[in-house]
């Protein structure tokens, strides 16, 4: 890992998440499906680790800060606040109106001021969100984090995420949603500087436009948060492409409920897609694989409004459809338990 003073001092127990390990039999192939637990940072997400090395960095250039505001749909908001708090440090985080009933009540609960930002005509909820923390900035004299645009955020994952999680590789590919980008554009760069033959893989709605274009013209709300985006994320243009998957929503939510009730993760919605579209790509495969899936949070962001919310977004019978056709799938998967040194040399 490049020596970063983000990630050597940092006094929270972020970092070091578990990887699990699922197997699973697709045909006549038996295939490995390691899960990133990020939920297990101290603050119960992937944004955690861009939270604190965005802060703690700008800090080391600029000197001790009063006050910051930054946008967010959620998570990042969450671990900015609980961060800061600790720090002594007053937060305003910009959401949306659908933030997580959780992670509001998280922000708040932390001291951080919660605003939530209205769009103006034709302004994208995430647009509306970024204009809004920029017009607190300049009328209180807050530091402006800016997540979605800064370097930092990729540059968390490109030199602490991923180094993590490729020292229990080698993968034949590793999966992540885009959400604001970073994760994405991190793990790009890490494999771009090491050329080899692990595959990049994106799992999307249709309607997420953040890295390539939406089959739907990114004209369908997005159902799940940070599953997917849409918006053109300011950490576009990395080379090559992704692969793309497309998975629908109602198949996630039905999946997420499917995992819980067999007691076979705890993973987020989100994370629930990004394993639905691994499980998609290891049904294509011809010989058995290894992959990862970069989960980003945990289940107890969604579980109190999975009925009420999620799957009155996705329709009733679409759930009921897909979990019956992916019942024998989810049934089907064997959990192994965290990587062991065995596991990780027989891998090797």
């Amino acid at each position: 890992m490049p020596f970063s003073t983000a990630v050597a001092s940092c006094p929270f127990k972020i970092g070091h998440t578990p990887l699990t390990v699922y197997q699973i039999r697709i045909g006549n192939l038996t295939h490995e499906l390691l899960v990133k637990e990020e939920r297990c940072n101290e603050f119960g997400s992937v944004k955690d680790r861009v939270a604190w090395y965005i802060l703690s960095r700008t800090i080391e250039k600029i000197g001790p800060v009063q006050s910051v505001v930054d946008a967010s749909s959620g998570n990042y908001g969450n671990a900015l606040a609980c961060i800061c708090q600790r720090l002594g440090i007053a937060a305003t985080i910009v959401s949306s109106t659908s933030i997580s009933a959780h992670n509001a009540a998280q922000i708040e609960g932390a001291g951080a001021r919660l605003v939530i930002a209205e769009p103006k005509p034709g302004e994208t909820s995430n647009a509306a969100r970024i204009r809004v923390a920029g017009e607190i900035a300049d009328a209180e004299g807050s530091v402006f984090l800016n997540q979605y645009s800064n370097p930092l955020n990729p540059a968390s994952h490109q030199n602490w995420t991923a180094p993590e999680l490729f020292a229990d590789g080698p993968f034949d590919a590793v999966f992540m949603t885009s959400s604001s980008g970073g994760t994405s554009r991190g793990f790009a760069d890490y494999l771009k500087a090491r050329p080899g033959t692990t595959q990049l893989c994106l799992v999307e709605p249709e309607s997420s436009c953040a890295f390539l274009e939406s089959p739907s013209g990114c004209t369908d709300k997005l159902k799940i948060p940070a599953f997917g985006s849409q918006r053109r994320s300011s950490f576009a243009g990395m080379k090559p492409d992704p692969g793309m998957i497309r998975m629908d929503e109602a198949s996630t939510v039905a999946a997420f409920v499917l995992l819980h009730d067999h007691a076979l993760s705890k993973v987020g919605l989100s994370s629930v897609g990004v394993i639905l579209g691994a499980l998609d790509w290891l049904s294509r495969q011809e010989k058995p694989a290894r992959v990862a899936c970069i989960c980003a949070d945990g289940d107890e962001r969604y579980l109190d409004e999975i009925q009420s919310r999620y799957i009155a977004a996705v329709g009733d019978d679409a759930y009921q459809a897909a979990r019956a056709r992916l019942e024998p799938v989810i049934g089907g998967m064997r959990c192994l338990g965290p990587v062991q040194p065995a596991v990780k040399a027989a891998a090797r």
